[in-house]
């Protein structure tokens, strides 16, 4: 008898659970249903080059910008601005299409509403960089977000040494990415593993270098100027860190910008974050990235709050989630051993 109240009150909860779960769906699809009929059809993908501000608001609903990114911030910074924009105009979905380090500047793909769903092409594409090489100095991160850490003698590299070296490490080739990357390895990010000095071993990956050209600066032999033509994949600060070593030195990246993506992509034809925010009509200073405390404490307390408060949703709904399938499991071992 007890057997039987028990799985008739497990079958009640699961039951309310799924039906729960069902009116959950219905209400998004619902609420889709009732943006279409509001907002009519979604748009043809449209392509907003600066100085034009994008028609209307339903143009964020599918578009792609260029944004010209900025040296300090990371390629979500920027993801995060644009997403305030479009936000403001009834679109949430906002992604890039392909990462720039945070000391890097330069193009960003950007792609707002239904073409979000077209990253794909744009992240394939062949990129274009140029940048500036320290001889002679090395860096955990191959590049100087992080302080030089070895030294070598550089003296004895000659101009010619430089090209001859280049021209060797253009074509296919096989890379090694770097610690200091976002790759995973056993499920952790490498930069982690970095970061706790160890040391993890890694594959190489074939890449493709089209173009290599260097040039040493005029007036610091020990600075190396380069542009680089390379395939999907390529970490251009193990490019000019493999540069370095076949040289017999190290070296660093101490500048590196994006110039091209694609064949038809190019920087010029970027939005600067505060010129796209002006051309959408709000306060271009408000989109600058502060400082870390300039802000003061009032804005922090209120984002921890938050977060903490979307945690606590985040483990009630857990536990939701772990009743029903602790119930689940309880009723099918009932049923596996017979209810009289």
């Amino acid at each position: 008898m007890r057997r039987t109240v028990m799985v008739e009150r497990t079958l009640s909860v699961v039951t309310r659970a799924r039906v729960s779960m069902s009116t959950r769906v219905r209400g998004r699809a619902a609420a889709k249903a009732n943006a279409v009929a509001e907002n009519g059809p979604v748009p043809e993908r449209a392509f907003v080059r600066p100085p034009n501000a994008p028609k209307d608001d339903n143009t964020w609903r599918n578009m792609t910008i260029l944004v010209d990114k900025p040296k300090g911030y990371t390629s979500f910074d920027v993801v995060a601005r644009v997403r305030r924009l479009s936000k403001q105009r009834g679109v949430k979905k906002v992604g890039h299409c392909g990462t720039l380090d945070p000391m890097a500047t330069g193009l960003l793909i950007l792609c707002v509403g239904r073409a979000t769903k077209s990253v794909d092409e744009y992240t394939g594409m062949d990129k274009t960089y140029t940048g500036t090489i320290r001889l002679g100095e090395g860096t955990p991160s191959q590049d100087a977000d992080e302080a030089v850490n070895e030294r070598e003698p550089w003296e004895h590299v000659t101009d010619e040494a430089l090209r001859e070296r280049a021209r060797a490490l253009t074509g296919p080739i096989e890379q090694l990415p770097p610690m200091y990357s976002a790759i995973k390895v056993d499920g952790k990010r490498l930069y982690k593993s970095a970061r706790e000095g160890v040391e993890v071993e890694r594959k190489t990956r074939p890449v493709v270098i089209h173009e290599f050209h260097v040039e040493r600066d005029s007036e610091d032999a020990q600075s190396v100027h380069f542009s680089a033509h390379v395939s999907k994949g390529t970490y251009v600060r193990t490019l000019a860190y493999d540069l370095c070593k076949s040289l017999g030195t190290t070296g660093h990246l101490t500048a590196l910008r994006r110039t091209k993506i694609g064949g038809e992509f190019d920087v010029e034809d970027a939005w600067s974050i505060e010129q796209l925010a002006e051309a959408c009509g709000e306060d271009p200073s408000k989109f600058q990235k502060r400082e870390r405390g300039a802000t003061g404490g009032g804005k922090k307390s209120q984002k921890k709050k938050k977060s903490e408060e979307n945690g606590k949703v985040e483990k009630a709904g857990n536990e939701k989630v772990g009743l029903i399938t602790r119930l689940v499991g309880l009723l099918k071992r009932l049923v596996r051993f017979g209810v009289k």
